[in-house]
């Protein structure tokens, strides 16, 4: 279970996946996949577009990877992605970042401390593996989120007063 200044620990694939394959029809609300902009790389990663809109500015489309591996214990790995790689390389695709400012939610780093793209909410794996501080209300909760608390979190801060535009 997901738990402030531990190490994240892998599920088997196949638990894992079984936990992914039961939340998503719940999350999709009963549509079939096939009637979303949604793409399943494979059995544990789901790309999924959003949109950004600043006041006054035409939107702008970003590619939001979630992967699957420690899933349900604990939330979704998240990062925005260049939706031709479907990966993200720390210069070449900034662009594919969002500027986001002020969100007491999240904020999105192009390379933190070093360790690569990093989407700071506490719906996010990549926040618990940088072991970033979180109060008890706000740590990851199976029991009760499943991972549209991870898109919806991304989705929020991706609208105005926080948006801020791209990052390069």
């Amino acid at each position: 279970m997901a738990a402030p200044n531990q190490d994240p620990i892998p599920l088997n694939p196949i638990e894992a996946k079984a936990n992914f394959e039961a939340d998503l029809p719940v999350v999709l609300k009963g549509r079939p996949l096939e009637e979303t902009a949604w793409m399943r790389l494979d059995d544990l990663t789901l790309i999924v577009p959003l949109v950004g809109i600043a006041d006054g500015a035409q939107p702008d489309f970003y590619f939001l990877r979630l992967n699957f591996g420690y899933y349900r214990d604990w939330p979704p790995s998240a990062i925005f992605v260049n939706p031709r790689t479907r990966a993200f390389k720390d210069g070449d695709d900034n662009t594919w970042l969002p500027k986001i400012e002020g969100c007491p939610e999240i904020a999105v780093h192009v390379n933190f401390q070093g360790s690569g793209q990093l989407i700071c909410c506490s719906n996010t794996l990549e926040f618990y593996k940088v072991k970033h501080s979180v109060e008890a209300k706000h740590v990851w909760d199976a029991k009760s989120q499943n991972f549209a608390a991870t898109i919806n979190a991304v989705q929020r801060a991706l609208r105005s007063p926080f948006y801020k535009g791209r990052q390069a």
